[in-house]
């Protein structure tokens, strides 16, 4: 319902009446006759604080209710008192800084807010007095009981909108994560010269909820931002399916992998690009010829050759999902994404290993993280052992050239 603004214009000096602050003084009062338990003083001005936002109050408005509050005594805000200041607009000005006529404006606002109430005295000034005991015994001027009647609301208001600022910057970071991830797939898709639309609609499924949040968060609208938030675990699964499918596909060597038998853990590998490129350029068909895996340098200067069937006997349990004695990389790589499903690996941590370690490295990451399960060696979550792997990679900690000894070694000492 809307209320005309009409007020007396006429030149008494007194304040305009209007139908809204009629509205607002008549509801204020009838709570004021429901004797409202005390507040604390402090705890006031705090809550209003935390409310500022959602009840639209000033930088300025919040300013001069603060000076006002300080003008009253702790005991003002017990039940059955009521705390009024009585400062003169010339003395709220100097403690701001401000004007006269700005103060009035704080004070209108405030008081449209139905935050304060004007106890005027017959000649307009702001005047009062205490008992010897400190208690107001007669006052005119800026009522704040509003604060302490409206102090539960002014609560539920602040933490609603400090509950819903909170989903609203997890939700921006919920998002970033996705979106990188996505930015991820669709690199290492580039960097393995894949091409496809089901590439591109990863962006699309990304920009949609990231769209449809915006819209939410601009209207303040908490359920629809929690619908658009609850639509990124389809966009993860979108983005797990389409690099299970089109980037380790099982009948083709889809990835742009080496089918190379041999892997070669070095203290410096070449560039990726410069490997790609080499792979790209093999025209041996047996596949035999060596190539350096695309792996991180190994911190302790270990240098570690296998062949995949070796890595096969190695890794039995990859192996079960391999299935070829003398498997390529590729099928390797194919085995490697299937197992990260089995194992509760995120797709984001999965895709993280994929840049940082490229396919050869995440397969080889994958590999250990499914073998030390499977022996039980892993106090934590199998997803969670392989993201603190991937953790050390970024830190740049990662030796899985001494891994791979450790396994080597362990194969030799049991035959």
């Amino acid at each position: 319902m809307s209320y005309t603004q009409t007020a007396f214009t006429g030149r008494t000096g007194a304040r305009p009446i209007t139908e809204i602050s009629r509205k607002i003084a008549r509801e204020l009062e009838a709570r004021l006759a429901t004797a409202p338990e005390a507040v604390e003083r402090k705890a006031v001005f705090a809550v209003v604080k935390r409310a500022a936002v959602p009840l639209g109050i000033g930088i300025g408005a919040l300013q001069t209710l603060e000076h006002l509050i300080g003008y009253t005594h702790a005991d003002d805000w017990k039940a059955g008192r009521t705390p009024i200041a009585w400062p003169s607009n010339h003395t709220l000005a100097e403690a701001a800084g401000k004007t006269v006529s700005a103060i009035k404006a704080r004070l209108r606002q405030l008081r449209s807010l139905g935050l304060v109430l004007a106890r005027d005295s017959g000649h307009g000034r702001r005047t009062g007095r205490r008992d010897a005991a400190g208690a107001i015994s007669a006052a005119f001027g800026v009522d704040l009981s509003p604060l302490r009647i409206r102090f539960e609301e002014l609560r539920q208001l602040a933490e609603a909108y400090t509950a819903q600022s909170r989903l609203f910057n997890e939700g921006r970071q919920q998002i970033a994560r996705v979106r990188r991830m996505v930015g991820q797939a669709l690199a290492q898709a580039a960097h393995m010269r894949l091409t496809g639309s089901h590439w591109l609609a990863l962006q699309d499924a990304i920009e949609r909820v990231a769209g449809a949040a915006a819209a939410a968060r601009g209207a303040r609208d908490s359920d629809a931002y929690q619908v658009a938030l609850d639509q990124l675990f389809d966009v993860e699964s979108l983005v797990a399916s389409t690099i299970d499918r089109f980037m380790f596909p099982h009948d083709s060597n889809a990835s742009g992998s080496k089918n190379e038998p041999d892997i070669h853990i070095q203290t410096s590998p070449h560039p990726i690009k410069d490997v790609q490129g080499e792979r790209d350029r093999s025209s041996i068909p047996t596949g035999r010829a060596s190539s350096s895996a695309d792996l991180p340098a190994s911190p302790s200067n270990s240098s570690f050759k296998a062949r995949p069937a070796e890595l096969m006997e190695m890794f039995p349990t990859t192996a079960a999902y391999v299935g070829a004695r003398n498997p390529r990389w590729s099928e390797i790589h194919n085995a490697a994404s299937r197992l990260r499903h089995d194992l509760g690996i995120r797709i984001g941590t999965y895709v993280d290993a994929l840049d940082k370690l490229g396919p050869d490295g995440a397969a080889v990451a994958v590999m250990i993280t499914a073998e030390r399960h499977a022996r039980d060696e892993i106090r934590q979550t199998a997803g969670a052992y392989f993201a603190g792997m991937i953790g050390k990679a970024k830190r740049d900690e990662l030796d899985l050239g001494r891994s791979l000894w450790g396994f080597r070694t362990e194969r030799m000492a049991a035959h």
